[in-house]
């Protein structure tokens, strides 16, 4: 019982630290993104947060989301319009909505403003540009604050990336287990 409730708390305090992180970024994200759409090319971001693709969408009006709001009807519009209009840079989605079964083709950048909980949700994220009728190379960015919970987040997802590379040849077969790694990584701490 003592186990599962440090858990829990864990849990809800690198929620907070996430969340920390991600506000923190978007300045400097949407640097980044206006670089990228006045230089002519479109882009697929990933968020969680609510207030963070509220105050991108703000920043830049034209974009399309995708983020569960949306009706299956409204989603394809978005993923329609984001494919065909050239004029539509930038498409928002979350890892629920937008991770997986869309195909973003006319984009060969991905961008991470928040770091997702597993290897594999990013895996299948920029697998969304990584599809049949892509004639460029893809790009993923990850916007990693420093000092923030996203550095530890990212470490340990890149050692069991490669635990399972090792092992199996692939980083789908393997669970992701982020609290009991971040409990052990923080458990002086704690």
């Amino acid at each position: 019982r003592v186990a599962r409730a440090m858990r829990g708390q864990v849990m809800v305090k690198m929620g907070i630290l996430k969340q920390i992180a991600a506000k923190g970024k978007i300045k400097a994200v949407s640097e980044f993104i206006h670089d990228v759409i006045d230089g002519g090319d479109k882009l697929v971001l990933f968020a969680f947060l609510k207030d963070v693709v509220n105050a991108l969408k703000e920043e830049f009006p034209n974009a399309v989301t995708v983020t569960g709001a949306e009706n299956d009807k409204q989603k394809q519009n978005a993923v329609d319009r984001f494919q065909n209009d050239p004029e539509c840079k930038l498409i928002i989605l979350n890892y629920r909505s937008g991770g997986t079964g869309l195909t973003l083709t006319a984009a060969s950048r991905v961008g991470f403003i928040e770091f997702p909980w597993t290897y594999s949700d990013c895996e299948q994220a920029e697998d969304r540009c990584h599809r049949n009728g892509q004639k460029n190379a893809v790009n993923c960015y990850y916007f990693l604050g420093d000092k923030t919970i996203d550095r530890y987040m990212y470490n340990v997802i890149q050692t069991k990336k490669g635990i399972a590379n090792e092992v199996t040849g692939t980083t789908t077969q393997i669970e992701e287990d982020m609290v009991n790694i971040t409990m052990n990584l923080f458990q002086d701490r704690l």
